[in-house]
């Protein structure tokens, strides 16, 4: 009886969710000790703290569907964390705006993010850092691709 010999496959995937999931979890815990979540902080850190960003550019730089970038904006007016500003020349086109609590609520994440870069940075040499970024960008290439083609 002949054995055949499967080779090995690193579950890459594997790899990479379950380190997401650890800096995710590592980031809601950061911000539920401030009474907010994750994405609430990401969007904060999205929007421009002096010029405001307009609503329809959000969604691009979250990667998120459009009716769950509308609750989240949402509950982030709804606490006092953002406004809505009608732009002087369209006045359907809508820029969201920082308040006060909202500018130090994303001081507060962006430190939060900062840190964990620091941390990163002086643990992993940068040349292992720039093989990381090269490999992540292949990957995202790759998956990409692998979408196009479905």
């Amino acid at each position: 009886m002949e054995t055949k010999t499967v080779e090995k496959v690193e579950n890459i995937d594997l790899v990479l969710k379950s380190t997401w999931l650890a800096v995710s979890k590592m980031y809601s815990d950061l911000a539920q000790d401030h009474d907010a979540t994750a994405v609430q902080a990401l969007t904060l850190l999205k929007i421009d703290p002096k010029e405001g960003t307009r609503s329809t550019n959000l969604g691009p730089k979250m990667a998120i569907e459009p009716t769950s970038l509308t609750r989240i904006i949402k509950l982030l007016e709804d606490n006092g964390y953002i406004y809505k500003e009608k732009t002087s020349t369209d006045k359907r086109e809508v820029i969201i705006k920082l308040t006060d609590k909202g500018l130090n609520s994303r001081n507060l994440s962006k430190e939060a993010v900062v840190n964990f870069n620091r941390a990163v940075a002086e643990k992993i040499a940068p040349d292992k850092l720039q093989v990381f970024k090269e490999v992540m960008s292949d990957i995202l290439q790759i998956a990409n691709e692998l979408n196009i083609k479905k």
